[in-house]
């Protein structure tokens, strides 16, 4: 039989047993909760929850999890975040200028060449597109989308079912391009219908933000598309034409011209109107690369593998040529 001194310290030893193990699961259950993203109130979202997020950004988001979701930021690399439609535009017969609002005094917060991802459910399912802002990374209070409505695209024609007040979850920053002053002498941009987007955002962001004041890149525009009543944005394409002359050249390329006076000497544009496809005798004229040493690419897959063998034929490389 045992002692009550010996039955108590038994007793006591139980609890000291128990109660470490109670803490070492809580511990493990902890532990278990954080990485699998847990779901309680205020908690942010594990970045692994999003299957399409690049391996680029999970490596920024793991960083960034350890923050507040509040960190002031307009954009969340990991969390959507709603956007209310300020104004709906008309740029084509397909396509719409869609303009979001921002907080007061406040950037995107995009970096130059970068795009966000719009999430929406249409028909029950979570429908993701990604898209360029052609508005300047440092506008404050907005920024515009062109958006072009497909037969069977869901995120477009969801888009363009919306008006003003209506609200649009947003993430980003998403992207690979990578940009430093004077980094170029010459940089060739070859867009294709609405890939004109990120093309337009370089342009607009090295010829007008005061953060390239000192930079003295000159860009040459290839603009493909169908017919004239296609040529997205050509007003505000015209007047930075104008305006920067001396480092923004623009050609339009129409396959299928409905009008007499495209590329003609009565044309306004003469200069700059070409009837037909872009051509390898177009990339051997004007983007060489021992004269120019960057070009950028947007359009649909096969008009950028198309428009990449050309360039590779005028001396260009993997190196030299970055497709969005």
């Amino acid at each position: 039989m045992k002692s009550a001194g010996v039955t108590t310290i038994i007793e006591s030893g139980q609890v000291w047993v128990i109660a470490i193990s109670l803490l070492v699961g809580a511990i493990i259950a902890f532990l278990v909760a954080g990485r699998n993203g847990g779901s309680s109130k205020g908690a942010i979202p594990s970045v692994k929850s999003y299957n399409d997020v690049s391996k680029g950004l999970q490596r920024e988001q793991q960083q960034s999890d350890l923050s507040s979701a509040d960190d002031g930021k307009v954009l969340s690399a990991s969390q959507f975040r709603p956007f209310q439609i300020l104004k709906i535009t008309q740029a084509s017969p397909n396509t719409k200028l869609i303009r979001f609002e921002l907080p007061a005094g406040k950037s995107l917060g995009l970096s130059i060449g970068r795009h966000i991802t719009l999430r929406a459910e249409v028909d029950g399912a979570k429908v993701m597109r990604a898209y360029t802002p052609t508005s300047r990374i440092d506008q404050v209070g907005f920024f515009d989308l062109l958006i072009k409505t497909y037969e069977y695209g869901k995120m477009s024609s969801y888009l363009h079912s919306l008006k003003p007040g209506d609200l649009v979850e947003v993430r980003g920053p998403v992207g690979r391009f990578k940009y430093s002053v004077n980094g170029f002498s010459h940089i060739g941009l070859i867009a294709g219908g609405t890939g004109l987007t990120p093309c337009l955002q370089v342009v607009r962001t090295i010829l007008q933000c005061p953060e390239y004041n000192q930079d003295n890149t000159r860009f040459t525009l290839f603009f493909q598309n169908r017919c004239e009543q296609d040529i997205l944005l050509y007003d505000e394409l015209e007047t930075l034409r104008a305006k920067y002359k001396d480092r923004l050249t623009v050609k339009y390329f129409l396959s299928n011209s409905c009008s007499e006076s495209f590329a003609s000497p009565r044309s306004k544009s003469a200069d700059a109107e070409i009837r037909g496809y872009i051509q390898q005798n177009h990339i051997d004229s004007l983007m060489k690369f021992s004269g120019c040493q960057l070009v950028g690419i947007c359009g649909p897959s096969g008009f950028n593998d198309a428009m990449k063998k050309l360039l590779v034929n005028a001396g260009h490389s993997n190196e030299s040529v970055f497709i969005w």
